[in-house]
């Protein structure tokens, strides 16, 4: 995705396959199959992992970092050699910039008990840096404290970097986040966790998946969804498949979501 003088990249860490017999998004099996659009032929939910390089000016900035090589249907590790394919290594990353704190967004975040990305500077919402790394959550304290004297934080919408704006979007987590990248009069949306599957683009009522305040995050979601509505701006999601971008059309009162 070209926003004037940005270029915005898929980094691909893996793909996961989730069958709609299993309760995903707390929906039954019916219920998906008026949306064959948004699934395999094997009647799964296929869901991306992985992050998006955002390009231009004078920062390389990565938002989430994948989910690293966990076990699991939530399994990565090709986030590196994605990064490699578009000519960038990992000490090129001057910035790492979370949606937010969940496993999936933060696999590559640090390694063996160190930065990985070792000349970025690391921000975050400082609502999930509270609610995540503690040591009540062992698992996200020991992948993120090691990054406790590189973190910056933010605690409310406005600019982060050139370019870069933040949205806050409590509900999936406290600090959930979405950016909006602009250049000029263009501009592009990347959503986060505040979408999984464009399926929730369309029907209000369902619900998300990990939400840490499943109501909040569908009242978030759909407000947000509802001011974006007619205005066609291409967005994409931490989970969309291959992490495409695409646009949320409207007509005669229904939406549709559109991939070109």
């Amino acid at each position: 995705m070209r926003v004037g003088e940005f270029e915005i990249l898929p980094v691909v860490d893996g793909t996961a396959y989730i069958p709609i017999s299993e309760p995903f998004l707390n929906m039954p099996e019916e219920a998906w199959l008026a949306h064959r659009e948004f699934l395999t032929s094997n009647l799964e939910v296929e869901l991306a992992l992985g992050a998006f390089l955002i390009r231009g000016g004078n920062h390389t900035v990565l938002v989430d970092t994948g989910v690293g090589r966990g076990g699991g249907p939530f399994r990565g590790g090709e986030l590196v050699h994605s990064l490699a394919a578009h000519g960038v290594g990992p000490d090129d990353i001057t910035d790492v910039i979370f949606t937010h704190l969940h496993f999936d967004h933060v696999g590559w975040a640090t390694h063996d008990d160190k930065p990985f990305f070792v000349n970025a500077t690391y921000r975050c919402d400082e609502r999930d840096w509270a609610h995540f790394v503690r040591p009540e959550d062992p698992r996200a304290h020991k992948k993120l404290s090691p990054l406790t004297e590189r973190m910056t934080f933010w605690d409310r919408g406005g600019n982060l970097l050139p370019g870069i704006d933040t949205i806050i979007t409590p509900g999936h987590t406290p600090g959930s986040t979405v950016f909006v990248v602009s250049s000029g009069v263009e501009r592009a949306i990347l959503l986060g966790d505040v979408v999984h599957c464009p399926i929730e683009m369309l029907e209000e009522e369902w619900n998300g998946l990990g939400d840490v305040d499943p109501e909040l995050a569908k009242r978030t979601r759909n407000q947000l969804l509802r001011e974006l509505d007619g205005t066609e701006v291409p967005m994409a999601a931490a989970h969309f498949p291959g992490l495409q971008f695409g646009r949320m059309l409207g007509a005669q009162g229904k939406r549709s979501w559109v991939v070109p």
